[in-house]
């Protein structure tokens, strides 16, 4: 009788074994991932935030967590490039902050995360939704649908990050 308890436990232990490592979700597409990371995300649109950014009646932090190289040919005004890795690791560490020559956002402070197309800022917003940030919104279509709808209202930098010529030496 023991021993009949001893095997039917441990066949019962080795089945939920199997059955939770084969409900291993697995994706088709990056698309697929970022579909289900979008669901509970809180969006906003690109009027809103210009008339965020018009009226500045509350503080929020506008982030573009595009690559520097993406981000210097064009811009939301207002807002500070760091990347998506970058964000993700550094979101609490204070010496990032001081060295940006900003405080650490607390986990209440409304932040606006936007990129390209909407898809690394729906990552980011919900990795920053997961450390615990309660107003986390990405900015729906990224910088491409502020780009259509404010042709004109943007900043670059196109000195930084440039290959530089080199001075002419020597030579024939």
């Amino acid at each position: 009788m023991i021993k009949k308890l001893i095997h039917t436990s441990i066949l019962v232990l080795a089945a939920l074994i199997l059955i939770s490592c084969g409900n291993q979700k697995t994706y088709k597409s990056a698309d697929e991932i970022v579909a289900e990371m979008k669901i509970g995300l809180e969006s906003i649109d690109v009027q809103t935030l210009k008339e965020k950014l018009d009226v500045m009646e509350t503080y929020f932090l506008l982030i573009d967590v595009r690559e520097s190289t993406e981000h210097n040919f064009g811009y939301i005004p207002g807002s500070i490039n760091i990347s998506a890795g970058t964000i993700l690791f550094n979101i609490t560490n204070e010496k990032f902050w001081e060295d940006q020559m900003m405080y650490t956002p607390e986990l209440e402070d409304e932040i606006v995360v936007y990129c390209k197309k909407g898809s690394r800022s729906i990552i980011a917003a919900n990795f920053l939704r997961q450390l615990g940030y309660k107003n986390v919104k990405y900015l729906e279509g990224g910088w491409k649908n502020w780009e259509m709808n404010y042709p004109l209202l943007y900043e670059k930098n196109l000195d930084m990050n440039m290959h530089q010529e080199e001075a002419d030496e020597g030579g024939c």
